[in-house]
Parts: structure tokens; C-alpha cells; sequence
């Protein structure tokens, strides 16, 4: 007589608490990460109640940013152009500019500029050392 083997039923593993496992993995790693910050603009705002503060126009160093170009503007030099940042750069930190921390950089920009090309002169100011840095947009 033949025997016949029953099929063996294969236990599956339950898969239920598989969401749970990855919820807590995930939140577990979120909590330990290190996330790193990048320093941005050191800025101080006026506070509410001050007063504007009147500059000479001599003190004024006017910086219009255009989309292809950088102008520079003072009643001591007149007005300079630059095709270049590093051009712009360069002739910033060459020029003598006696007390500067009377000094007024006003970065105008028109309204296609782009973001970055408004950072990149507002840094080079401030490496330049001019501690007043107002910012407009041109109208």
C-alpha cells in the first residue's frame, strides 16, 4: 500500500507589525540625527521706535545691481561700472575710504536681479568693513 505524505503547510512569518517596526526606526532616527546649521546674515534691524538716520551724501557709497552689471556711485569718485563681481570686489577693497564706520553702503537693486547677485554684493561689503548697509529696491 502507498502512503501519501500530507503537504507541509508553511507557517508564514506575520508581517503586521512590520509598519510599526519602521514607524519606530524612523523616529528613532530623526531623533538622533545632527543637523547642522548654517550660519546666515548677521543683520540688525532698527527697532520700531527709531528714527531714521540722516547720512551726508558724501558718507553715501550707492551700489546699483543689474542683472549683467555693478555700479558704483559717490560724490567723491563719481560713478564706476563693473562688468564683474571680482572686478567689483577688487576695486572695493583698493579704494582708501577714510572713516569708515561713518560710512553707508546702499545696495539698490531693480526688480530682474538676481537673488545671488544682491548677496554677492552685500558680502563683499561687508568683507570690505562697512558696519551701515541699508538694502532697496529700485522703483
Amino acid at each position: 500500500m502507498i502512503k501519501l505524505k500530507k503537504k507541509q503547510e508553511i507557517e508564514e512569518i506575520s508581517a503586521a507589525s512590520m509598519s510599526d517596526i519602521a514607524f519606530l526606526l524612523l523616529v528613532f532616527f530623526m531623533v538622533t540625527a545632527v543637523f547642522f546649521v548654517k550660519e546666515g546674515l548677521n543683520i540688525s534691524l532698527p527697532r520700531k521706535q527709531s528714527e531714521p538716520q540722516p547720512f551726508l551724501r558724501k558718507n553715501v557709497y550707492e551700489i546699483l545691481v543689474t542683472q549683467d552689471r555693478y555700479k558704483m556711485r559717490n560724490s567723491a569718485f563719481g560713478t564706476k561700472e563693473y562688468v564683474s563681481l571680482q572686478e567689483f570686489r577688487d576695486d572695493l577693497n583698493q579704494m582708501e575710504i577714510p572713516d569708515l564706520k561713518n560710512k553707508l553702503a546702499l545696495i539698490v537693486t531693480t526688480g530682474d536681479t538676481k537673488y545671488a547677485k544682491m548677496l554677492d554684493a552685500l558680502s563683499a561689503v561687508q568683507l570690505r568693513g562697512f558696519e551701515k548697509i541699508s538694502v532697496r529696491k529700485k522703483k
